[in-house]
């Protein structure tokens, strides 16, 4: 297995005015994303795919990164550049941390199936690179997730990797309409428990192990799932210590 660091939300958005970055709310998240590769100053893979490889965001991501250590940060322009398969594997496998921005994420995935990235990512994954993101980045990761690819204000359930056998729902604070989209969504995925995850709320996922962090005081995660035709909605407190992933992700008995 490998390590997954899923953020609800709180994009490193483009730079000010001035040139300076805005306040990203989610630092303390990021500082272990960096500290799970074991490295003072890891190598990151950037993938703006979900934001049409926008130079702004990758400018802002790329100040921020190397403001926590990160001295070689490569940035992975499937939109712009359309790099070869064996250059995406060969720089994928050689970074310390992947990094997927948040945006279009039924975009995203149409785009890496194109370019047969999917299985890269896997690897990546099992030979024990952290994989992170948030919104779009954190869906990625799970078998499915509750997204507004396509019209804001107005979620549906979309496909992804499925490394993680669970839905993922992200900005649940902050989107009203994704509480009542995500009931429908388990309604009609009724084997599968959900995670959803606030702003700036994220769940570590190490092996078979979990927890959840809370970069603000408010921020909360909770696990959804339809059970003898009542929707139930349980709140997941974040934790010192990792709990088991299994038993998260299985509907009781």
């Amino acid at each position: 297995m490998g390590t997954i660091i899923a953020i609800g939300g709180n994009e490193i958005g483009e730079l000010q005015d001035d040139g300076s970055l805005k306040p990203v709310l989610t630092d303390a998240v990021h500082r272990e994303i960096i500290a799970q590769t074991g490295k003072k100053h890891p190598k990151v893979l950037y993938i703006p795919t979900a934001k049409d490889d926008s130079e702004g965001y990758i400018v802002a991501f790329q100040q921020y990164y190397e403001s926590l250590g990160c001295d070689q940060i490569d940035v992975l322009r499937l939109i712009k550049e359309r790099p070869l398969k064996k250059d995406i594997e060969s720089r994928m496998l050689a970074a310390d941390a992947v990094y997927v921005n948040g945006g279009d994420t039924f975009r995203m995935m149409e785009i890496w199936k194109r370019d047969g990235i999917d299985p890269i990512l896997k690897e990546a994954f099992l030979k024990g690179i952290v994989m992170a993101g948030h919104s779009a980045g954190a869906i990625c990761w799970f078998a499915d997730g509750d997204s507004d690819s396509f019209e804001k204000k107005h979620d549906f359930r979309v496909t992804a990797l499925g490394t993680i056998n669970a839905v993922l729902c992200p900005h649940y604070d902050t989107d009203p309409f994704r509480r009542t989209g995500l009931e429908k969504i388990m309604k009609r995925t009724p084997e599968l428990v959900a995670i959803a995850l606030d702003e700036c709320a994220a769940i570590e996922i190490i092996d078979d192990k979990y927890r959840i962090l809370a970069a603000t005081p408010t921020a909360k995660a909770r696990r959804t799932y339809w059970e003898d035709g009542q929707y139930i909605v349980e709140e997941i407190k974040p934790t010192r210590d990792f709990q088991d992933l299994k038993t998260l992700l299985a509907k009781p008995a």
